[in-house]
């Protein structure tokens, strides 16, 4: 059994007759409407459009579409004659949906509100090819003639919805640009949406789409920035600055400003010392990419510092144990940076304290919002745009000795489990920055979520994962290196085509580490990795134990 199915009715165009205009200098030409629709088509040279409401300029291209209720004069400039073609047409609708009867419609109106366009494509070639085929008595011509009115009509106005998409565009950019004005005056919804002549959920719509925030959450961004720029470069009292980025409530300006900015407005103050001299946990990295050398951080973050980056500053900062809140207030730091809101309210108590929830952010996400509360976007910027220079000189490297179609995995071991990592932490390098390829299981998972950190998987769960290139990270524990030391006598591990081919690289501690210096280094040995990996100078026993 066929079922039916019922498809919405649409009006039906139907062209009754084409004529063409020409007007010499002066000379003027009336649509009456009343009986029919037209659409006329500028040939020839240039004109104008009057009534009581409209002036408009008329030149070769231009398309106006006139409703029957419309009364149009055209008149030709003094100097040239005007060529028209005008196409009337009624519409049909569809009046008994049973018996699908179609009769002429009083009531069908053009739903733009713009109905003169200039330049729509292809349209004065369609136009005169109708025009040509005006009188034909094949009715398979004249039928193919009434198909050319319908992609006539197409071309028309799906011109001017995407003239109508142009236009909604440079509307919201006249309002940004009224709020960067503006800021410090009170502004509300219904202002910015009268300005731009739409409702305000209309309004609200639109916007969001274009700029990806409210006009509202775009405006309090707009005054943050200027009160920060205020906050640092000026001695200005918090009321004051309220009130010069459009807040009469200087309390109702802190909590706005906390919540945009991560801290409060005085904490910001202190933060933007030109002495800085923070205690860090868990941004030590990050604080020294923009120049910055904590006084204070983690020992294992300090270790970490001096042994794997080499870094000389790592010997000016002191190691603090955990847990010890005590040894940070005689460091008498100008701000302490951490990781965990948990630590906030003990860290609070001693200086100026900032919490970036790790999983917040990538790793350059955490940069710029660090750049960003330190006014130092220009640095975070230079710094940014040097490794993506890196970045690129890398995968040209690469990509000229590797195969398209190569796979990589990245295992993770532990003491007790197996982790298969996604774009973030270890993956950020081989995935995000340099492209390469995973396993169709990661593929999926970086399809739903594109800052997938990793997934466990078990000893039989590999071939699932089956990869040509693997590269691990080990824990550094008794634990984890037995662990792999079991895994690799098993026949799952044997049938890894990564194994079969001898390209498996263990990676060294630096590739546990997420951010900005880390992955500086983590690049390098990439291109160390993948460029040797397949000539004589590289013994596939180097090529499985690279690192270690």
């Amino acid at each position: 059994m066929i079922g039916n199915t019922s498809l919405t009715p649409t009006p039906l165009f139907l062209l009754q007759d084409i004529q063409q205009v020409t007007l010499s200098p002066t000379e003027a030409w009336t649509f009456f409407g009343e009986a029919t629709h037209a659409v006329l088509i500028v040939t020839k040279g240039s004109g104008g459009m009057l009534d009581e409401s409209d002036q408009a300029t008329l030149q070769a291209g231009s398309v106006l579409v006139l409703s029957r209720e419309a009364e149009r004069q055209v008149r030709a400039d003094t100097e040239d004659p005007l060529r028209l073609l005008v196409f009337y047409f009624d519409v049909l609708q569809q009046q008994d949906p049973v018996t699908n009867a179609y009769s002429p419609s009083r009531s069908w109106h053009l739903t733009h509100t713009q109905c003169l366009f200039s330049q729509v494509d292809h349209c004065t070639e369609l136009a005169l090819t109708l025009y040509a085929h005006r009188q034909a008595n094949d009715p398979l011509v004249a039928f193919q003639n009434q198909i050319r009115f319908q992609q006539l009509l197409h071309l028309i106005w799906s011109h001017a919805e995407r003239q109508a998409t142009v236009e909604t565009s440079s509307v919201v950019d006249q309002t940004i640009s009224y709020m960067h004005a503006n800021y410090a005056e009170p502004i509300s919804l219904d202002d910015l949406a009268n300005r731009a002549g739409f409702t305000p959920r209309y309004y609200t719509e639109v916007f969001k789409k274009k700029v990806g925030k409210s006009p509202i959450e775009y405006l309090t961004s707009c005054r943050m920035e200027h009160a920060k720029t205020l906050l640092r470069e000026s001695n200005k009292r918090l009321r004051e600055v309220a009130r010069l980025v459009g807040y009469a409530d200087e309390f109702y300006f802190s909590r706005r400003f906390k919540q945009q900015v991560g801290v409060s407005p005085t904490v910001f103050i202190r933060m933007n010392q030109k002495q800085l001299a923070p205690v860090t946990f868990h941004y030590a990295e990050y604080l020294l990419a923009l120049g910055i050398r904590p006084i204070g951080a983690p020992e294992e973050q300090v270790t970490y510092l001096r042994e794997q980056l080499r870094m000389k500053e790592a010997d000016e900062i002191v190691s603090l144990p955990e847990n010890t809140p005590d040894l940070i207030k005689p460091l008498q730091p100008t701000f302490i940076l951490t990781e965990s809101t948990g630590d906030y309210a003990t860290f609070s108590k001693i200086a100026p304290t900032l919490a970036f929830p790790w999983m917040e952010h990538d790793v350059f996400g955490h940069l710029n919002m660090l750049a960003d509360v330190l006014g130092m976007k220009d640095r975070a910027h230079i710094w940014l745009k040097q490794h993506e220079q890196k970045v690129l000189k890398a995968k040209r490297c690469i990509d000229a000795h590797i195969r398209k179609e190569e796979t990589f995995l990245i295992l993770n071991v532990r003491p007790q489990s197996l982790l298969a990592y996604g774009a973030r932490n270890i993956g950020h390098v081989l995935y995000k920055s340099l492209k390469l390829t995973p396993p169709k299981m990661i593929q999926k998972e970086l399809q739903r979520n594109p800052n997938f950190w990793a997934t466990i998987i078990n000893e039989n769960q590999l071939s699932q994962f089956a990869s040509d290139w693997l590269f691990v990270h080990i824990f550094d524990d008794d634990l984890s290196r037995t662990h792999f030391k079991e895994l690799m006598k098993q026949d799952v591990w044997q049938r890894i085509p990564a194994v079969q081919k001898g390209q498996v690289v263990i990676l060294n501690p630096i590739w546990f580490s997420y951010d900005p210096l880390s992955l500086d280094i983590q690049l390098e040995e990439a291109v160390q990795i993948l460029t040797h990996a397949n000539t004589a100078t590289l013994s596939k026993e180097k090529r499985n134990i690279l690192h270690g």
